[in-house]
């Protein structure tokens, strides 16, 4: 009986046993990190701007971002092995959930160096909840890498990181990833990029052999072919000139003598032929695109040339002009699980994209000494707050003051670090063009900027010039929920980390519903309200739950009204009055506000401050609506008489304004509008009937576009559908096409709820329909 009763504990004590074990061998099977000491020795530290480059992986989720920076830091020599997503023992993916969910929710930020450059990688998440990672990435970025599965081609999140690289005029270099795969295509992946991005793809690499057979590319440039060993580490590669080089460069004359398979040559003659075609293109298409260099090559070779004789250097000097000029993207291929075409993807990076020097940013003269952009703020359980600067101009330093211009707030920097993803090293300073931690700023968040002293910032701001980079706007969020303490005792320490999270991740917003008195979350989606509960736990440790998911609706005015409003208050023996007539009717987009009746002189202060105590009021009335409080859009509001009494407040007025305009939404028949996602649906073809059922019936979806995927046959349903319906439909999903479907999806914009649907909304929120 004793036995029988010990035998489940002893059981419990070994598995435990056995689960340390595997936790400590994890820990010494991570990557062991040198490059930092390489960076922290003074190697690189010397180099000027024009060997920097600021460079961050995009693309859709699951193309291999993490694992191609995992070999890049490899073959740099900064790890003394790959980790693999697989394994959950990556670099770059160092939160808990990342290894377990095996995707990047946080940006990671590494710096090291390759053949004399000192490359600063941002590697973004790829999941569209976390697109703000991206937004503030890409705006501290000289240049980007665009991955690219070759067997999908242009996925859907694809196109919104593109997106906003157009935005921010971010030149870019194409890596088609996973060509090992059966379906993958290269051809293929560039005419998607081509008719779903609007971009000139410019090949300067060819596949050498498809699927399982892959084993290497031809540089079409410099006209060489490089061979890996299959199953190698991918750290030594054949490199064998397939076009011998002449006195005056490339012999392409004796070409036709070649036999059909020569023994001195990696490749066949059909590869051969193939390579010749496709260098011809490229140089006739960067000819095309690049007239000054159509006029040095008639300059260098006279009535000899032919495009298919183009100089490598001066093919390699018009392709990084297109590629500065955002006018081309050079697209390169590989496979990052293969450790196959990485090192050539690492040259690309200091070939052709530009340093800090060739993207100039305006700087007042007065903040030459100092001036950086803070991009992100993350808190350390031992250092604090670490917030990641961009380095416009001059150089930070260790136990230094600074004053932030944002917030008129002197600050001062105890530490400056380097980072490689979760690692840390110390250094004196970082100058000008790189990316840098500091730590021991109080009050900095995302969108700061920090310049050397206040002095230096009154003399910019009395100059008149601008600062690069002001503010960063998140977009507005789709979901909330409610988080509550377990119990009272930790109230306090919910909100310290909720705090933390919100100054880390301007996309989370934090909030008291007066109502109620809970703490309301609003953020972009399930998994990151689930990601924000999981550091809740685990990295605050504070014992907490989430409310029943919602979804966050607008509202919106139906009819136009006019009503009136007045106001009167008693201050120190002095009474204030004042009264306001407004116009409230259906507009477009944010509250469109107008003032009809100058008060400036009649309260003793400048129009200027009138119209923003009108704009105030208006703004404080909107953002709760009278149906069920949410925000209120598509509204426009007129002031056509504002009477005020002598010695009035600016505050009364606003005042006054704010309660008009409460009464004229709530006669104004207010519409509940609801968000609409686009959908970007991937099944197979004998799926396709029951996902589209699904889709239209059960989820209220509207079919858009009906398309196949070139590499694998699969069938793409492009869909709008009410953010509601989706809720768990990822799950779904898997269920439906048994774990073969997948889908991505993003905000598209607002949309009126029928009648009987926002009855059904008002009963479900408030219990009760009036």
């Amino acid at each position: 009986g004793i036995a029988m009763r010990v035998w489940p504990a002893a059981c419990a004590v070994r598995v435990a046993h056995q689960s340390l074990l595997l936790q400590i061998r994890k820990c010494f099977d991570r990557p062991v990190f040198t490059g930092l000491r390489q960076l922290s020795s003074g190697e690189g530290g010397d180099l000027s701007p024009s060997l920097v480059r600021n460079v961050g992986i995009v693309a859709h989720i699951d193309a291999g971002k993490t694992t191609t920076t995992e070999r890049m830091l490899y073959y740099a020599g900064f790890t003394r092995r790959m980790g693999a997503v697989d394994d959950g023992d990556t670099v770059m993916d160092y939160l808990q959930q990342e290894r377990e969910r095996g995707i990047t929710i946080n940006s990671a930020t590494v710096t090291f160096l390759w053949k004399g450059h000192r490359i600063n990688l941002i590697d973004t998440p790829g999941h569209v909840d976390f697109t703000f990672e991206v937004e503030r990435s890409l705006r501290v970025l000289d240049g980007a890498v665009a991955l690219f599965d070759g067997s999908a081609g242009v996925e859907a999140q694809s196109v919104s990181v593109w997106r906003q690289a157009d935005r921010y005029h971010i030149p870019r270099i194409a890596f088609i990833n996973k060509l090992d795969k059966p379906a993958a295509s290269l051809s293929s992946a560039v005419e998607s990029m081509r008719l779903r991005l609007s971009a000139t793809p410019l090949v300067v690499q060819l596949p050498l052999g498809e699927g399982r057979a892959f084993r290497g590319v031809v540089d079409l440039v410099a006209m060489e072919a490089m061979l890996w060993q299959p199953g190698s580490d991918g750290d030594a590669f054949s490199l064998v000139e397939v076009v011998p080089t002449g006195p005056t460069g490339k012999d392409f004359q004796g070409l036709a003598s070649l036999p059909e398979q020569c023994d001195s040559l990696p490749i066949s003659r059909r590869e051969l032929e193939a390579a010749l075609e496709a260098r011809a293109q490229l140089a006739e298409q960067v000819l095309t695109l690049d007239s000054d260099l159509l006029d040095q090559a008639l300059a260098e070779t006279g009535d000899a040339f032919s495009p298919l004789t183009l100089s490598d250097r001066l093919l390699r000097e018009g392709l990084r002009r297109l590629t500065l000029q955002c006018d081309a993207v050079p697209v390169l291929c590989g496979s990052a699980a293969r450790n196959t075409a990485i090192q050539p993807l690492m040259d690309a990076i200091t070939a052709y994209l530009p340093a800090p020097t060739s993207k100039p940013v305006a700087i007042p003269t007065a903040l030459k000494q100092l001036c950086a952009y803070a991009f992100k703020v993350t808190h350390d359980a031992m250092r604090g707050p670490l917030v990641f600067l961009r380095i416009l101009s001059g150089s930070i330093r260790a136990q230094s003051p600074v004053y932030n211009l944002t917030r008129s707030q002197r600050e001062r920097v105890s530490r400056v670090l380097l980072m490689l993803a979760d690692q840390q090293q110390e250094v004196p300073a970082i100058t000008e063009g790189n990316i840098a931690v500091a730590v021991g700023l109080k009050h900095t968040v995302t969108g700061d900027t920090l310049v050397q002293s206040e002095q230096a910032a009154k003399m910019a701001k009395a100059s008149g010039q601008t600062v690069p980079f002001a503010g960063l706007d998140a977009a507005p969020p789709v979901f909330f929920c409610s988080v509550e303490p377990a119990s009272a005792a930790q109230q306090s320490a919910l909100e310290r980390a909720l705090s933390c999270l919100a100054r880390e991740d301007p996309s989370l917003r934090v909030s008291a519903d007066s109502d109620t008195g809970q703490t309301v979350l609003s953020g972009m989606g399930e998994l990151h309200l689930e990601v924000v509960l999981h550091r809740l736990r685990h990295d605050f440790r504070v014992d907490c739950s989430l409310g029943t998911l919602q979804v966050a609706y607008r509202e919106a005015p139906t009819t136009s009204t006019t009503q009136s409003s007045s106001l009167e208050h008693t201050l120190a023996g002095t009474r204030q009055s004042v009264s306001v007539t407004l116009e409230l009717r259906p507009g477009s987009g944010t509250p469109s506000i107008s003032l009809a009746s100058p008060v400036a002189m009649a309260i003793g202060c400048r129009q200027q401050e009138v119209e923003e105590a009108v704009r105030n009021g208006v703004e404080s009335a909107c953002l709760h609506g009278p149906l069920l409080s949410f925000p209120v859009q598509d509204v426009e509001v007129e002031c056509s008489d504002i009477s005020v009494g002598p010695s009035t407040s600016v505050a009364l007025l606003s005042a006054c304004v704010a309660d008009c305009t409460s009464k004229a939404l709530k006669a104004s028949n207010i519409q509940l509008l609801e968000p609409f996602m686009h959908l970007e649906v991937s099944v197979p073809e004998e799926q396709l009937g029951v996902v589209l059922g699904d889709l239209t019936s059960s989820r209220k979806g509207q079919v858009c576009k009906l398309g196949s995927r070139a590499g694998d046959g699969s069938r793409v349903i492009v869909a709008l559908a009410p953010l509601a319906s989706l809720m768990g439909y990822s799950t779904a999903l898997r269920t439906i096409t048994s774990g073969t479907g997948s889908f991505s999806s993003s905000f598209a914009h607002y949309q009126p709820v029928s009648s009987a649907a926002q009855q059904d909304i008002v009963q479900q929120l408030r219990g009760y329909v009036l």
